[in-house]
């Protein structure tokens, strides 16, 4: 079982790759986790050109996967790359790549409405790719510490509900945690 993770940010020790992280701690044992780090390098979807190198990297990827997981800042702005990203993964050249795919979007903010048009983005996004999306939402301030020394999530609440959404990912077969 594979999932491939993609961090909506472009810092390397952005709050949203941290997040990442650690919600792939939240997986069982034996799901193999792979962030792919292509982001960067996406350009913008444009109609008659070859898929980017990147894209078709993450499509090989996501082909060999079982589900995807998202982290993304809760802004009234995607950031562009990942915009792009998931115009390529829908349009006819990302072919049926996410079809029937689970894809979990994650979201950090400091007010509970604020991670709501993200994720109604990231949802119409994904679901024009064919993906069955699942959202969950922390209210987290970027102020206190949100992560132990291990990397894992310290808001117990948040975790839980982390938990409960990540599910969609593995079928019910799948047992165990990395907790």
């Amino acid at each position: 079982m594979k999932v491939v993770g993609i961090a909506g940010s472009l810092l390397p020790k952005a709050y949203v790759r941290r997040l990442l992280e650690a919600s792939a701690l939240e997986l069982p044992a034996p799901v193999e986790f792979e962030i792919w780090d292509g982001l960067a390098d996406v350009p913008p979807f444009e109609d008659g050109l070859p898929l980017p190198r990147p894209v078709a990297d993450l499509c090989e990827a996501l082909s060999e996967a079982d589900g995807m997981l998202v982290t993304a800042p809760a802004y009234s702005v995607l950031p562009p790359q990942l915009v792009h990203t998931l115009e390529w993964i829908s349009s006819q050249y990302g072919g049926t790549i996410l079809l029937g795919v689970p894809v979990v979007v994650v979201t950090a903010c400091l007010r509970p409405y604020e991670s709501m048009w993200t994720q109604t983005r990231l949802q119409a996004h994904l679901a024009a790719a064919g993906a069955s999306v699942y959202c969950a939402d922390a209210t987290l301030s970027p102020a206190l510490v949100q992560f132990d020394v291990t990397g894992r999530i310290t808001d117990q609440v948040f975790r839980t509900r982390l938990r409960q959404v990540l599910h969609h990912l593995w079928p019910a077969s799948l047992t165990g945690s990395r907790a």
